[in-house]
C-alpha cells in the first residue's frame, strides 16, 4: 500500500515538474520572441533612415508576430528569423536614398507654412481659387497645410451622391476629390515647388453610411457599429458603450448630459474607431491614398496616438499589451501611406502630432510632427518658455532630426486655442499674439503655421467670418489679420 502511495506520489511530482517545466520554458520562449522582435525593429527603423528597401523584410516580421498571436511559436521563430536574414541581406537602394534625402532636404528648407482649409471651398465665401493662389503666393508659402480635410464621407465626383440636394452641396461647398484634383492641378501650375498637404481623421467613423473611395465599399449601420473601438476586445475592463459614450462626449456625438448607462449606439451620429481593426485602418489609408492621388504631398493625420494615449490613461499602464498594440497599428499606418507613395515614385510626407514622444517604443517613420499652444496660452497671450522647452526637448530626444510646426488647434467648440484665439481677443490682440508665436517659435527652431483660412471656431462662435461662417478666415472684416500675416511670412522669406 505504502509503496503505492509513494509511486502515485512520484507520479504527479513527475507531471507537476513537466507542466511546470514546459510552462516556463514557453513563457521564456515567450518573453525572448518578444525581445527579438523588438530588437528588429528597431534595426528596421535604422536602416530604413539610411535608405534601405526593407518591404520583404517587414513583410516576414509581420507574418511572424501574426502567428505569434495566434500560439504557433515555432512558425513565429522561424519567420522573425528569415526577417532577420533579409535585414542583413537588405541592400540600400541609392536610387531611393537619394529620392528620400532630397524630400527631406525639400522640407527642411520650409520657411513659410500656411494653413489654408480647404483649397476647394472658395464658393462659401465667393473666393475663386485664383484668388486662393494670389494669397499663397503673396505670403510666399512654401507648405500648405490641412490644404484639403477629409472628416465626413467624401465622394470621388459629386454625381455620386444619390440625392439632387446633396450633389448641389457637394459642387458648392467643393467637396469631392475631383474637386481636389482640379485645384491642386491649379496650385502647381503656379507654384510647382509648394508642399501640398493633406489631412485625415483617426478618430472618426460616422454612424450612418461610410466608404472606401478606391474601392467604392459603402459601409452602413450596424457595420459600421463594428468598427468602434471595443476596450474588452484589447483586454481592458470598460465596456464598448462606457468607452464609445465618454469619448463621444468630447466631440458632441452624444449629449454631454446624458447617462452613459442609456448609451444606444443607434441614436449618435458617430464612434471612435478602433486603429488595430483592419478593416478601418484599410479605409483610414483609402482616405490618405484618395488624396494623393489627387496630387497632395503630404497627409497629416489628426490624433493618429490618441487611441494608445487614452489606453494608457485607462489602464495605467503605458507598457501594457493594447497600448503597444495600439501603437504600432498607428505606425503601421505612417508606413503604409510611405509605401504608397513610393509605389506611385513619389515621396509622400506623413506627420501627425508629437504624441509618440511620450512612449517606450521605437518612433514612427514621421516627416514632421505638429503642436498648439494652449487656449489658456492664447488668452494670457504669453507662451510658457519651461513647458516648451521640456515639450520640444522630448520631441527631439524621441525623434532626432524632426520638421516641427506649430499651429492653433480646435475642435467643436470655442474652449479651444482658436475658439478662444478668434472670440476672446480683439483683431489687434490677435495681430500682436500672431507676432509674439511667430518669434517665439522661430527662436526654438519650430515653423508657426499661418492661420490664412480654416479651422472650426466652435458650434458656439458668435463672431463669424463675414458674419455667416464658423471658418475662421484672417481676411475676413470681422479679425483682419492677413496683413499682419503677410507682413510676418514675408519677412521671413527675405530673411
Amino acid at each position: 500500500m505504502g509503496r503505492r502511495i509513494l509511486i502515485g506520489v512520484l507520479v504527479v511530482a513527475a507531471v507537476l515538474i513537466t507542466v511546470f517545466h514546459v510552462f516556463y520554458v514557453s513563457t521564456l520562449e515567450k518573453e525572448r520572441f518578444r525581445e527579438k522582435l523588438l530588437t528588429f525593429k528597431i534595426l528596421c527603423g535604422e536602416r530604413k533612415s539610411q535608405g534601405y528597401d526593407l518591404r520583404e523584410a517587414e513583410d516576414l516580421a509581420g507574418e511572424a508576430e501574426e502567428n505569434f498571436k495566434r500560439g504557433n511559436y515555432r512558425v513565429a521563430n522561424e519567420l522573425l528569423n528569415s526577417a532577420f536574414e533579409s535585414l542583413e541581406r537588405a541592400s540600400a537602394n541609392t536610387t531611393c536614398k537619394n529620392f528620400t534625402l532630397e524630400a527631406k532636404e525639400r522640407l527642411s528648407k520650409v520657411k513659410v507654412a500656411s494653413l489654408y482649409e480647404r483649397v476647394t471651398d472658395g464658393a462659401i465665401i465667393n473666393r475663386s481659387i485664383e484668388e486662393v493662389i494670389d494669397l499663397l503666393r503673396e505670403t510666399g508659402t512654401d507648405f500648405i497645410f490641412r490644404g484639403f480635410w477629409r472628416w465626413s464621407p467624401c465622394p470621388n465626383k459629386c454625381e455620386q451622391l444619390p440625392s439632387l440636394r446633396a450633389k448641389q452641396r457637394c459642387k458648392f461647398t467643393g467637396y469631392s476629390y475631383e474637386h481636389l484634383r482640379n485645384v491642386i492641378s491649379k496650385i502647381k501650375a503656379e507654384m510647382p515647388n509648394v508642399i501640398f498637404c493633406g489631412a485625415i481623421p483617426s478618430q472618426i467613423i460616422h454612424k450612418r453610411v461610410v466608404w472606401n473611395p478606391e474601392t467604392e465599399e459603402v459601409i452602413r449601420y450596424p457595420e459600421t457599429w463594428k468598427l468602434a473601438l471595443d476596450p474588452q476586445k484589447l483586454g481592458i475592463n470598460v465596456s464598448k458603450e462606457r468607452f464609445q459614450c465618454e469619448f463621444g462626449k468630447t466631440h458632441l456625438w452624444v449629449p454631454r448630459d446624458l447617462d452613459c448607462r442609456f448609451y444606444d449606439p443607434g441614436n449618435v451620429t458617430a464612434y471612435f474607431p478602433d486603429l488595430t481593426n483592419p478593416k478601418f485602418q484599410e479605409l483610414l489609408l483609402s482616405w490618405a491614398e484618395r488624396q494623393i492621388d489627387a496630387g497632395a504631398d503630404a497627409i497629416w493625420i489628426d490624433m493618429l496616438f490618441t487611441q494608445s494615449k487614452i489606453l494608457a490613461k485607462i489602464t495605467k499602464d503605458i507598457n501594457h499589451p493594447a497600448v503597444k498594440e495600439s501603437y504600432e497599428a498607428a505606425c503601421k499606418i505612417v508606413d503604409e501611406i510611405h509605401r504608397y507613395g513610393d509605389a506611385k515614385g513619389r515621396y509622400v510626407y506623413v506627420g501627425s502630432w508629437a504624441t509618440a514622444a511620450m512612449y517606450p517604443y521605437p518612433p514612427p517613420n514621421l516627416d514632421f510632427v505638429t503642436l498648439s499652444p494652449s487656449a489658456k496660452e492664447i488668452r494670457e497671450m504669453k507662451l510658457d518658455e519651461e513647458k516648451w522647452d521640456e515639450k520640444l526637448k522630448a520631441v527631439k530626444q524621441k525623434f532626432s532630426d524632426i520638421q516641427v510646426f506649430a499651429f492653433i488647434d480646435w475642435a467643436a467648440t470655442t474652449k479651444t486655442p482658436l475658439g478662444v484665439f478668434s472670440q476672446s481677443l480683439s483683431k489687434e490682440e490677435q495681430k500682436a499674439f500672431l507676432e509674439i508665436a511667430d518669434s517665439f517659435f522661430t527662436e526654438r527652431g519650430v515653423i508657426f503655421i499661418y492661420p490664412v483660412h480654416g479651422g472650426t471656431m466652435g458650434v458656439d462662435a458668435e463672431i463669424l467670418s463675414f458674419g455667416k461662417s464658423r471658418v475662421y478666415d484672417s481676411l475676413s472684416p470681422e479679425f483682419q489679420t492677413y496683413e499682419t500675416i503677410k507682413e510676418l511670412s514675408q519677412r521671413k522669406g527675405s530673411g
